[in-house]
């Protein structure tokens, strides 16, 4: 069965032997199918409410995940956890997910909320992909909410994986992670509610109404 696993996405953690276990599936699946990409999402925190994890999760996903992850996806508040920067600037998000990709086996970095490090963080919602060569910025309209729904972390890391994983370049899978992402928040806002609404979005994240174009940027 593991021969035929194509990926492996991991999420929150509670603890660093949570970790511990998730890396020894990676190898497992990975002795299985060395083709498997093993995407990591380093969830510790917001960017406007800080970090909620204990010590021993933030050094697993500074050293271990790190090290080991194919994809990684932290928002920029988890980057700096990593890096132990403060990344502030569309410039200085680059720099340091380069210097996660030096550190370990990671070929793409997809810091999925940029927040105050963006370029329009009170009117757009910006993600920012890097690999070692290229990096691509794209952005998405803020939507109206009374409350902040949960769970749009988790769901841009796995549409970027699904992306990947039906062959898409990062770029396009990039652009179909926001276009997806998009019209799920648009469903989710005109229905006021919290979770997200992705049985009624379901059409969109396969095939969304709106597009948005990826930009390569100097740095």
């Amino acid at each position: 069965a593991l021969g035929r696993c194509s990926a492996i996405l991991s999420g929150y953690l509670g603890t660093e032997e949570q970790g511990g276990a998730v890396l020894d599936v990676v190898r497992r699946v990975k002795a299985a199918n060395p083709a498997a990409i093993y995407c990591c999402d380093p969830v510790m925190g917001h960017p406007a409410k800080g970090c909620v994890v204990p010590e021993g999760v933030q050094r697993h996903h500074a050293e271990a995940s790190a090290a080991s992850a194919d994809v990684l996806c932290p928002n920029v508040l988890e980057l700096g956890v990593m890096t132990g920067s403060e990344p502030d600037t569309p410039q200085a998000v680059v720099r340091a997910a380069r210097a996660l990709l030096g550190a370990g086996s990671a070929r793409l970095v997809l810091v999925k909320h940029l927040a105050h490090a963006g370029l329009s963080p009170d009117d757009s919602f910006e993600m920012l992909l890097v690999g070692h060569e290229e990096a691509w910025h794209i952005a998405t309209p803020l939507l109206p909410f009374g409350r902040p729904p949960v769970g749009v972390g988790d769901l841009t890391s796995a549409l970027f994986l699904v992306g990947l994983l039906q062959g898409r370049s990062p770029k396009a899978a990039l652009e179909h992670t926001a276009g997806a992402y998009f019209e799920v928040m648009r469903a989710t806002s005109e229905a006021e509610e919290y979770e997200l609404q992705l049985v009624a979005a379901q059409d969109g994240l396969v095939d969304p109404p709106r597009s948005f174009e990826a930009i390569a940027l100097d740095a």
